[in-house]
């Protein structure tokens, strides 16, 4: 079984001509998280979501010619990610239409949202000349997000660009094209970026600082565009205060100390601590949270530091504050479990 199972998916990975980059850097990381796997039923579930999910990026990357087909999946945000749909659904995003032209490239941030857990940024890009994106494979920007205050909040660019801000808030990100359109030049550029640690602010008076429109042909070759694209966001905050719910633990004794559990409109920010320090990452890898109605919610990532010869664990879970949950419980596999009650 196991080596039916690594002779199909290397013979998968060796198709590397085909594969967006992105695709196969989260098929590289979710490999290695399915060989830590004991369990070979667990691994066969695994892999059929690691293949699905690789397989809606491989559409959603597509490049599309049929207007008819482009607008049936001319969606935004759509990472998979259960959290962001429901905050979708309930209005939690903002309309922003700030537009601005350079180089034969106009570009617009159409929609974003943001709270302390995650930042959404939904980007329209218009090429003047569309025989640019002539056997195109992607397009990406060089980016850096600035609130107000002058501090920059997120920075998207390549490591031969010097940092304007030390990138403290933000764990990681997505990028994605849902529409590459040849014939018109139009295309969608989608940005999820999340934070473990659930602590990137409040937009205020914000710009996006965009330098650089990256084009990816499937040859291999690369186009960069310089320019100065700079585009305000949205002051409107849809983040009120009754839309952040804390739980706190029932029972104070358990080996699992959660220090930290926030609801917001996006995910649940979770912060715990054991005793003793965790070397394997794995060992986080199955933790979840359960919900009244016995619903379970994992987690795609984590960040973990050590401390006083204790391990922290941060983390996001795709359960909001608009669940409206009473009661949660938190299970980390071979470790424990510890009951959350709303405050």
């Amino acid at each position: 079984m196991k080596n039916s199972f690594e002779k199909e998916f290397n013979q998968i990975m060796s198709e590397e001509k085909e594969m967006p980059v992105k695709v196969r850097k989260s098929l590289d990381q979710s490999y290695d998280i399915i060989r830590a796997k004991s369990k070979k039923k667990k691994v066969n579930f695994i892999w059929k979501r690691v293949a699905t999910a690789a397989c809606a990026l491989i559409v959603t990357g597509v490049v599309l010619t049929n207007e008819h087909v482009m607008a049936s999946i001319n969606e935004f945000f759509n990472f998979g990610d259960k959290g962001i749909e429901q905050a979708i659904n309930n209005g939690f995003i903002q309309e922003s239409d700030s537009t601005i032209t350079d180089q034969g490239i106009k570009i617009t941030l159409d929609k974003h949202f943001s709270d302390a857990n995650k930042l959404g940024l939904n980007f329209h890009l218009a090429f003047e000349d569309p025989s640019i994106l002539n056997n195109v494979r992607e397009v990406s920007m060089d980016y850096r997000l600035k609130n107000g205050d002058g501090d920059y909040i997120y920075e998207f660019i390549p490591d031969t660009k010097p940092l304007k801000g030390d990138n403290r808030y933000t764990s990681g990100s997505e990028h994605q094209n849902p529409i590459l359109d040849i014939k018109t030049g139009e295309i969608q550029y989608d940005v999820l970026t999340d934070s473990n640690e659930g602590v990137i602010p409040s937009l205020r008076d914000a710009v996006i600082e965009v330098e650089s429109v990256n084009v990816f042909y499937n040859t291999g070759e690369i186009k960069k565009i310089d320019g100065n694209w700079k585009l305000s966001v949205a002051n409107k905050d849809n983040e009120k205060p009754d839309l952040t719910v804390q739980y706190a633990m029932k029972d104070q004794t358990s080996i699992i100390q959660v220090t930290k559990a926030n609801a917001n409109p996006t995910s649940l920010n979770l912060t715990f601590s054991l005793d003793g320090i965790y070397e394997n990452e794995n060992t986080f890898v199955d933790m979840k949270i359960v919900d009244e109605d016995g619903n379970e919610y994992g987690v795609t990532g984590f960040r973990k530091s050590t401390r006083n010869n204790k391990t922290i664990i941060s983390t996001n879970f795709p359960i909001t504050s608009y669940s409206e949950a009473n009661k949660l419980k938190l299970i980390v596999e071979g470790i424990g479990e510890v009951e959350l009650l709303k405050k």
